[in-house]
């Protein structure tokens, strides 16, 4: 049985690049925060995919988010407060150690700089899906 993998990322071609490239596991998208949140609340999902740069949900203070755009945190938190036994993959273009530190600190098990390549997603899902216990 494949292992589930919930990918919550706004950028459509990109995501679905590395769905098709990634082809071992069974991935669903959600194409923003707001549906992602939805989904780890009503589907079970061995690991999530999460892109740090995207509109926050409506009940988000964008300031508190980098004026709309570093939702990536707070979605990793929710995510956590939610299912906190679920790794968590954070891609980024950030390279700012202030927001790369909230994100580890709001429980992101890695985090991947993009671009980053198939090859590279599907070592850490599969690293951290081996290390974690089974579902």
């Amino acid at each position: 049985m494949k292992k589930r993998v919930l990918f919550i990322e706004d950028e459509k071609f990109f995501l679905e690049q590395l769905q098709i490239a990634l082809k071992d596991y069974d991935i669903t998208p959600a194409y923003s925060a707001p549906s992602g949140i939805e989904l780890i609340k009503k589907k079970e999902f061995d690991i999530v995919l999460l892109d740090i740069m995207m509109p926050p949900p409506l009940d988000i203070d964008p300031e508190v988010v980098d004026f709309g755009r570093s939702t990536g945190v707070e979605v990793c938190k929710r995510i956590k407060s939610i299912k906190p036994e679920i790794p968590v993959i954070v891609l980024t273009v950030v390279r700012d150690p202030s927001i790369l530190e909230k994100i580890t600190e709001a429980g992101a098990s890695k985090i991947i700089n993009k671009p980053a390549s198939s090859k590279v997603v599907s070592t850490n899902i599969s690293e951290l899906l081996n290390q974690a216990p089974a579902s």
